[in-house]
């Protein structure tokens, strides 16, 4: 795992802030579509700003925050089995900690408005993870951290999975630019 985190390491560094691009946005789309939802331009828009903008806040790799989101959610805006909400899966209680130590206002009608405000969702979620890699230094075990299942291990494992997919996918698409 320590060479994986190693690796990430340095493609983080080398990919960080990078421009998503119509492939991006074609994914979520997808994603979407085979759950059956709508998705407009719009949307999709504000979902490629606010990871980037989030991105570049906390230093993590937007297709990191990307692979986390389809992981949990495939971009949609849903409940979870534990009262995690949004697309990327955050409870009512994790939102509340994340927002105190960022600074970060609470919404007037709660942390409920996370489970449809997919900016907020992002945002506060992005955060969290940037805490747990904060908190233990590299991204494999953050990632493990963001889930509090019994699963960890799994879980990580698909994440950093997709991630590495992403970064294939950025990769060819710069070189075909």
């Amino acid at each position: 795992m320590k060479k994986i985190t190693i690796a990430l390491i340095i493609l983080v560094v080398l990919n960080v802030f990078a421009l998503p691009g119509q492939w991006f946005r074609d994914m979520i789309k997808e994603l979407r579509a085979s759950h059956g939802l709508e998705t407009y331009d719009q949307m999709i828009y504000e979902i490629e700003e606010t990871i980037l903008s989030v991105a570049k806040e906390t230093g993590l790799d937007p297709l990191l925050i990307t692979s986390v989101i389809i992981v949990e959610s495939e971009f949609r805006n849903v409940l979870g089995l534990w009262g995690e909400l949004g697309m990327m899966q955050i409870k009512p209680e994790t939102a509340a900690f994340v927002a105190k130590i960022y600074g970060i206002e609470q919404p007037e009608e709660g942390w409920i408005r996370i489970l449809w405000d997919y900016k907020l969702n992002i945002r506060i979620g992005t955060y969290y993870l940037k805490y747990l890699y904060d908190k233990f230094g590299n991204i494999a075990d953050a990632i493990k951290n963001y889930n509090g299942g019994i699963y960890k291990e799994i879980y990580a494992e698909k994440i950093l999975k997709k991630y590495k997919e992403m970064l294939k996918v950025v990769s060819s698409y710069d070189k075909n630019s």
